[in-house]
């Protein structure tokens, strides 16, 4: 007779598999979303590097600013007359930014007095903001020259303005500044296995009482402790497998972008993979039992079901909380439960050089707490009122 644990395990497999409308659900919501996201947003922002590097300001009423007419033409900025209804089609989203020139612009800026701009803009749309940001630039570019101008033929030296010189010095990389921008891939990459391992870990449980197929089930020659070691596995599996499949999805999504110039802010290539599968499997392990325990109290599916969905609520904001609070790498937090998965996976992203404690101390966490969970399974199964469905 083959092992009890490898029986139970194939059996687990083959139901979830039976289930085939759920499985496709699981396996193509997990695959597609996630890389799906990431291409719309990296096309946004291919869109937005593009209207950065080109050159390119709307004017009304150019015909009274000669002179910074002729400072955009000297840097090769591209000028166009914007349309009597500008401040309509900026509040509709049809244009970015306008700059408008007052009829008395000239005389003033002539005199010497101070002229008076303005930028007409809807900084709500996050599309709009390379070309406000390239039109002020533009204007404190003319607005330099014009001072610096004018001290000179004051006899005045520029640099009595300026008496220091600032020189901004980044040390941050392309890859490290676009790691912001991949932070789905770690938030995928840690709800994928509770999504992936859900089913089997439900039906497992709560869904073999539901049937009551629980108690011939305990009924049988297996020991416990390798029936519940075989649906771990199989749960374990699955979350696993929809795990990897979608940190692929993400490679073949930065791939896309490979000839773009953000390639080197999308870096998620077959490394980073292997990195990302040697954390998030062991993470599978432990979501996997975690599932299992809390589905034991379950007595349907759907009451197992709505216990699951709070461990995946509270497993989502983890990343965003990390995300928005500034919280600063520190060793304890490697021990902690999806924290420390999300900190080394980061550290992944922006190309850190990472050490054994970031691979170790997070994995042994993950299988001590799936010991702990499964022990506690064990010892429910052999309860009467959750075999019986009393609880």
């Amino acid at each position: 007779m083959r092992a009890p644990l490898l029986v139970v395990y194939l059996k687990e497999v083959r139901d979830a598999l039976r289930d085939r409308r759920t499985a496709l659900m699981v396996f193509v919501a997990s695959i597609v979303t996630g890389p799906l996201t990431l291409v719309l947003m990296a096309q946004f922002i291919s869109g937005l590097e593009e209207k950065s590097a080109t050159l390119k300001v709307r004017i009304v009423g150019q015909q009274h600013a000669p002179a910074l007419v002729n400072f955009l033409q000297r840097n090769d900025v591209e000028i166009e007359a914007a349309p009597g209804d500008y401040e309509k089609r900026i509040r509709e989203g049809r244009l970015d930014a306008v700059i408008v020139v007052p009829e008395d612009f000239d005389e003033r800026f002539i005199a010497g007095d101070a002229a008076r701009l303005e930028i007409v803009y809807d900084d709500s749309r996050t599309e709009s903001s390379p070309a406000i940001r390239q039109a002020e630039r533009l204007l404190r570019g003319f607005n330099r020259e014009s001072g610096t101008l004018r001290l000179v033929a004051r006899g005045v030296s520029p640099d009595l303005v300026e008496p220091v010189k600032v020189e901004h010095v980044n040390t941050a990389t392309p890859r490290q500044k676009g790691a912001f921008m991949l932070f789905l891939i770690p938030m995928f990459a840690i709800l994928s296995p509770l999504l992936g391992g859900m089913t089997v870990a439900i039906d497992s449980t709560a869904g073999e009482r539901e049937r009551g197929s629980l108690e011939p089930l305990l009924a049988t020659p297996v020991p416990p402790a390798q029936l519940v070691a075989g649906k771990w596995l199989a749960a374990w599996t699955f979350a696993s497998a929809v795990a990897v499949l979608t940190l692929t999805g993400f490679v073949i999504a930065a791939m896309l972008y490979a000839q773009k110039k953000i390639a080197a802010t999308l870096t998620f290539g077959w490394p980073e993979l292997a990195q990302f599968v040697a954390i998030t499997v062991p993470f599978a392990a432990m979501t996997a039992a975690l599932q299992m325990l809390i589905c034991t109290y379950g007595r349907s599916y759907r009451e197992a079901q709505t216990y699951v969905s709070y461990l995946a609520t509270v497993a989502s904001f983890v990343p965003v909380i990390v995300l928005f609070s500034g919280l600063k790498d520190a060793l304890w937090q490697l021990a902690v439960p999806v924290l420390g998965q999300q900190m080394v996976l980061s550290r992944v992203l922006r190309g850190d050089v990472l050490s054994r404690a970031d691979y170790l101390l997070p994995a042994s966490m993950s299988l001590l707490i799936a010991a702990i969970c499964l022990a506690g399974v064990e010892r429910l199964l052999g309860q009467e009122r959750i075999v019986f469905g009393r609880a």
